[in-house]
């Protein structure tokens, strides 16, 4: 209400990529010990994963090509594809990866969220179920799923509940700012 009276503030393209990749940072920093420590307690695994630490960077992954995915839903086209882009070079440029290989492995992390969470659009569904396909969680459950490959319903239910924190809300950045 107050920034229709006063007018959006105006951020650059650069800085909200900026802004976005440091959230992302900050995300998986946060959260993936959450999400590790959910996964390694959940008595509905016949064995514990034992994820660590050391193993958020798919989580980073995962949180990057979700929002991403997101993104294209929110903001008109070609915002969407510059942010992607500006995103994807910062997010390499901090690990000192290549800009390519990281952009089509994001691509392909959202290709995979999508046909796994087909015919629904809702990400922090895809993104839970991309969280059980990239650490292969299938071979810690009981035999039902781990044969038929998909996730325990009542541990992903508590997945998608925190992978819900995970997941920026675009609309109201796009509410809030104006891309300039």
């Amino acid at each position: 209400m107050i920034a229709t009276l006063f007018g959006k503030k105006k951020i650059t393209e650069d800085k909200l990529a900026n802004v976005f990749v440091n959230a992302v940072f900050e995300l998986t920093a946060e959260g993936f010990p959450t999400i590790a420590a959910e996964l390694n307690e959940a008595p509905e695994f016949e064995v514990a994963p034992e994820l660590g630490a050391e193993d958020d960077r798919v989580f980073g992954l995962i949180v990057l090509a979700g929002n991403l995915l997101e993104i294209q839903r929110v903001v008109g086209p070609g915002l969407d594809r510059r942010i992607f882009s500006l995103g994807v070079s910062k997010y390499a440029q901090t690990f000192n990866l290549n800009c390519s290989e990281l952009e089509d492995k994001v691509r392909s992390l959202q290709s995979l969220m999508s046909r796994l969470n087909f015919p629904s659009k809702n990400t922090v569904y895809a993104m839970s179920k991309a969280i059980f396909h990239e650490y292969d969680l299938f071979c810690f459950q009981d035999a039902y799923f781990r044969e038929q490959r998909n996730p325990n319903p009542i541990i992903l239910k508590r997945i998608n509940t925190l992978m819900g924190y995970c997941l920026w809300n675009w609309s109201e950045v796009m509410d809030q700012y104006k891309v300039v």
